[in-house]
């Protein structure tokens, strides 16, 4: 095995993590985000706004300075290479407008391949941590929130007094992003935990998840569960039969039931949802109809679109779109690569990411993630750390003191030959 260095020489990258994962922490405390979404909300500060920035860029200093020296493979370089492409490309455009968000998703980007690159080793251990500190933080801001709405009215970001429309987004006060950090918990979870454990923990997350009000990650997750049923049912046809003729004799007897109640709450939701549908279909045939002026290079001036992968092409044109699919691409890849050598205490890691980076992709057809920070950071930042083989398996975990046969590297080394 490896030897890596000790988690204290990664004080750093723990830092960065840590850092982006919790500064959007002040939006709850502090009525702070946007008025435009919430009544009772004000702005952000530009100082806050650049907050973020003038953290990271310092940080990016010190990392780039460790990352000069590290040996690469050649197709390592590549993606690299690309990153710097898509960066490059992203600050010739910010000369032309100003707009902020024609640099932020590449940015960090950029500034999660230089805190990976600047590190040896990420121990399973120390992710397993931070995962468990996430989980917990989770329960406990949702509770916090949900509690002082039923006790003193208090609303979140996303809410209109009087209405159905009040969703939950945790710690983050976001809940679309925060639907991407259930999904990354619930995939850890499932393989992490064991029996009434995962059972109440997987129902928490299923619950959080609810509470966001997001039809992008509803959906997601029904759709899951429907590849899931399928799946089971055509590995083990005389079990799956009978249960999916079960469940679907139950969702029956529950809508004809509950269907006079049910109905007027769905249409109340729809009627709250109409302008975010809006926001989401509005500018496209104007767009398309001038394709041609955009198609190759992208728009003269950023616009913004609630879609990614549309905003994407439209804005920086279909060679930067094909460029960030490769990125993309090459680092879903290599997670489903190591996801399959992984070790048992590690599973759960690696099906967390690719759980969570399943929504992150999908997602951003009816969603900005990549703009949304700290999501675009987390996704980079542990997809990059597996891309470049920067996990190691550092000694027993809970799992292997319970199994001590459980042993060996995280996964074998070995050349991207996709």
């Amino acid at each position: 095995m490896t030897q890596h260095k000790s988690p204290v020489k990664n004080w750093l990258f723990w830092l960065s993590v840590v850092s982006c994962t919790l500064y959007q922490s002040y939006r709850y405390p502090l009525q702070i985000g946007s008025s435009g979404t919430s009544p009772t909300y004000a702005d952000t500060p530009f100082a806050l706004q650049a907050g973020k920035f003038i953290f990271a860029l310092p940080v990016l200093a010190i990392a780039l300075t460790r990352s000069l020296t590290k040996p690469l493979r050649s197709f390592q370089w590549i993606v690299i290479l690309a990153v710097l492409f898509l960066c490059g490309y992203s600050v010739f455009k910010i000369l032309g407008d100003t707009d902020p968000a024609i640099f932020e998703s590449s940015f960090w980007m950029l500034f999660s391949l230089i805190s990976v690159l600047a590190i040896d080793r990420v121990s399973i251990s120390s992710i397993d941590k931070y995962l468990k500190f996430l989980l917990i933080f989770s329960f406990l801001s949702t509770l916090i929130e949900v509690t002082l709405f039923f006790t003193v009215g208090r609303l979140p970001a996303l809410a209109y007094e009087g209405t159905l429309s009040v969703r939950f987004g945790g710690f983050l006060d976001d809940p679309n992003g925060f639907a991407l950090i259930c999904f990354l918990l619930m995939g850890w979870s499932f393989y992490r935990f064991k029996a009434r454990t995962r059972f109440l923990i997987l129902t928490g997350q299923v619950l959080l998840l609810v509470l966001t009000q997001s039809w992008t990650a509803i959906g997601f997750f029904l759709l899951f569960l429907l590849v899931w049923a399928v799946l089971a049912l055509l590995k083990r046809p005389a079990v799956g039969i009978p249960v999916v003729c079960l469940m679907g004799a139950c969702v029956v007897f529950l809508l004809t039931k509950l269907s006079a109640t049910l109905i007027p709450v769905l249409l109340n939701l729809l009627s709250s949802k109409q302008d975010s549908v809006q926001d989401h279909v509005a500018p496209l045939a104007e767009f398309l109809a001038g394709w041609s002026e955009w198609i190759l290079l992208g728009t003269a001036s950023y616009n913004h679109f609630e879609s990614w992968w549309l905003g994407a092409v439209i804005n920086y044109g279909v060679l930067w779109l094909g460029v960030d699919i490769f990125v993309v691409a090459a680092l879903f890849v290599s997670l489903v690569q190591a996801s399959s050598r992984a070790t048992p205490q590690a599973r759960p890691i690696f099906v967390g990411l690719i759980f969570g980076g399943l929504y992150f992709v999908l997602g951003s057809f009816n969603l900005p993630f990549p703009l949304v920070f700290p999501l675009n950071v987390l996704f980079f930042v542990f997809s990059f750390l597996v891309f470049f083989d920067k996990l190691e398996d550092d000694g027993p975990t809970d799992r292997q003191l319970a199994n001590p046969s459980i042993t060996g590297p995280l996964f074998p080394r070995r050349s991207y030959d996709f």
